[in-house]
C-alpha cells in the first residue's frame, strides 16, 4: 500500500488535533463552585458543605448523600431559587456556622474527625430553633440534603422503588 505525503500530513494534522481537542472533551465530574452565580460560595465552602452532607447521610454498605452530590443540589437549589433575603441569610449561617466551628475545634468542618463532624451535628440539630443564621441555614441545609438523597435515581430505583399506579389510562377525548 503506497501512501503520498499529504495523506500522511493530513492524518498527522487530524490525529494531532484530536490529541489537542480531548482534554477539554474529557468531564470534569466536580465544577467549581463559580457555577453558582447567585450564591457566593468559594471551593472551600463546598467542600466543607459536602462534608456536613457526608454527616447527615453517610455512606454505609450503600451511597450516601457525598456519593449522589446532596450538596450541590442544595446549593444550586437556594442560588436558584430562594429570594435574595435567603440567600443572604443562608450565606451569612454559613459562615457563622463555619466560625463557631473553627472556634471550638481549631479547624475547619471538613478538617474535624468523624466524630468531631457528629458533635457538630448533634449540637447544630439541637440548636434548631436558635432563631439565629447560622440554625437558618444549618436546617435549610439538611433539609435539602435529605430532599437530593431521597429524589436521586439510586434511591428511587434501589431503596424506594417507583412504582406506577396499576390501571390503564382512558381519555374521554377521542383521539
Amino acid at each position: 500500500m503506497h501512501i503520498n505525503r499529504r495523506t500522511a500530513i493530513r492524518q498527522l494534522f487530524i490525529i494531532s488535533a484530536g490529541a489537542a481537542i480531548l482534554p477539554a472533551c474529557v468531564n470534569d465530574k466536580k465544577p467549581a463552585a463559580s457555577a453558582f452565580s447567585n450564591l457566593p460560595v468559594t471551593t472551600k465552602d463546598e467542600a466543607m458543605l459536602e462534608a456536613l452532607a457526608a454527616t447527615i447521610i453517610p455512606t454505609t454498605d450503600t451511597p450516601g448523600a457525598k456519593e449522589v452530590a446532596a450538596h450541590r443540589f442544595a446549593l444550586r437549589m437556594v442560588n436558584d431559587l430562594s429570594k435574595p433575603e435567603q440567600r443572604e441569610q443562608f450565606v451569612k449561617g454559613l459562615k457563622q456556622f463555619q466560625d463557631k466551628v473553627q472556634q471550638q475545634y481549631g479547624k475547619t468542618y471538613d478538617k474535624c474527625t468523624a466524630q468531631e463532624q457528629e458533635k457538630i451535628v448533634t449540637a447544630a440539630i439541637a440548636a434548631k430553633d436558635a432563631g439565629d443564621d447560622a440554625a437558618y441555614f444549618f436546617n435549610t441545609f439538611k433539609r435539602l440534603t435529605i430532599q437530593a438523597f431521597t429524589s436521586s435515581e439510586y434511591y428511587l430505583t434501589k431503596v424506594q422503588v417507583y412504582k406506577l399506579v396499576p390501571g390503564k389510562y382512558i381519555s374521554s377525548v377521542k383521539a
